[in-house]
């Protein structure tokens, strides 16, 4: 257990493309404050990040983060990236259109012809961008003999296209049952259609997560059940902003509202679900008089663990255009790596769970542990 009082750390990454350079930030800070988590979650972007979290020991985890993103970076297309606000936007607009046009380098290339000229059935056919590069570039910056030892917990949410099933590839389940995971499993996770080409692995075609769920927290709550755990949900779409005033806040707030997922009715079921699984465990040590049957059902729900949550969120700042999650120049992804880790910062400064758990005022009522939700 440390300092924290927590017997496990936890953090979701959700996805959002670019805007993920915001997570470097975010686990900087973290580590920096002695948060090094047990078990990461990812998915679309957040599986990249997620996957070189687990795929490296400590000390080398920001050094990677960093390389991977300057990797797939184009240098910035003008000079004027840091003046004023028009000006940055108009850059970025001209980031997001070299990106559509030419692709991301060590990421993915656009398909010459377009797609509509392929052959019916072809990989070619269902996508406008050749992601193939993209694993060259992941076993550069992920040790995935590190993820198969176990050596941290990764859960990379994909859907199977077939049944619109969201699937978690965990590397305790790959471990458990003798299979590895690799770069397709990453890349399933951001295989985001039409763009990307969806990913096979075992024989079924999986896409990104994102189509059902932009942000892996529940993966976290079900993989972790014994343990009193702190997990960190760190998003990149607000699902909280102003009306807008012309089109540019129009395809911006719409984006927003697409991509965070329901986030606060997520995390409040998953709270109002956890709460009431500690409060059926404490209520069901002296059911004496229930059937065996009965009392093993009731049993596979009992919770007797915290479950803590701490939501932060990419606010992101008025130079940002609708396309900032297809916008990768250097210098954003710079300042966006700085606003996460400026972000946490002030969360940690402030660590109300902190005071909570060390003070032994957490519990919600006298002996039910439960769990809370922080932002």
């Amino acid at each position: 257990m440390g300092k924290h009082g927590y017997e496990g750390v936890g953090v979701a990454f959700q996805g959002g493309g670019s805007l993920g350079a915001y997570h470097i930030g975010a686990y900087k800070a973290m580590s920096e404050g002695g948060y090094e988590p047990d078990i990461v979650s990812g998915i679309s972007i957040g599986a990249f990040t997620a996957a070189i979290i687990a795929g490296n020991e400590p000390g080398d985890r920001l050094k990677s983060l960093y390389g991977f993103w300057d990797s797939i970076a184009w240098p910035d297309v003008a000079a004027f990236a840091q003046t004023g606000t028009q000006l940055k936007r108009f850059h970025n607009t001209l980031s997001s259109i070299q990106g559509f046009l030419f692709g991301q380098p060590n990421f993915f290339s656009p398909r010459l012809p377009v797609p509509q000229f392929f052959p019916v059935g072809s990989k070619e056919a269902t996508s406008y961008y050749d992601t193939e590069e993209l694993a060259s570039t992941l076993k550069k910056f992920v040790n995935f003999d590190r993820i198969n030892a176990n050596k941290t917990r990764l859960l990379l949410g994909s859907v199977r296209v077939k049944d619109s099933v969201l699937k978690y590839f965990d590397n305790k389940d790959a471990k458990d049952n003798n299979y590895k995971i690799g770069p397709e499993h990453v890349m399933a996770s951001g295989a985001m259609p039409p763009g990307f080409p969806g990913i096979r692995v075992d024989g079924d075609l999986y896409w990104d997560g994102g189509c059902i769920s932009n942000t892996p927290l529940e993966g976290i709550y079900k993989a972790i059940v014994d343990k009193d755990m702190l997990v960190f949900m760190i998003d990149l779409f607000n699902p909280i902003g102003k009306e807008p005033e012309d089109m540019n806040d129009v395809m911006s707030r719409y984006k927003d509202i697409q991509y965070s997922s329901r986030t606060y009715d997520h995390i409040k079921h998953i709270n109002k679900q956890h709460n009431l699984a500690c409060a059926l465990s404490k209520m069901l040590k002296n059911a004496d008089k229930l059937d065996k049957n009965t009392y093993a059902e009731l049993q596979s729900l009992f919770r007797d663990k915290v479950f803590d949550i701490v939501h932060i969120v990419y606010d992101a700042p008025p130079f940002e255009v609708p396309t900032r999650d297809c916008e990768f120049s250097k210098s954003s992804i710079r300042e966006r790596a700085e606003h996460g880790y400026s972000d946490m910062v002030k969360a940690f400064r402030e660590s109300p769970w902190l005071k909570e758990r060390l003070q032994g005022t957490h519990s919600l009522f006298s002996g039910f542990r439960g769990g809370k939700v922080y932002r």
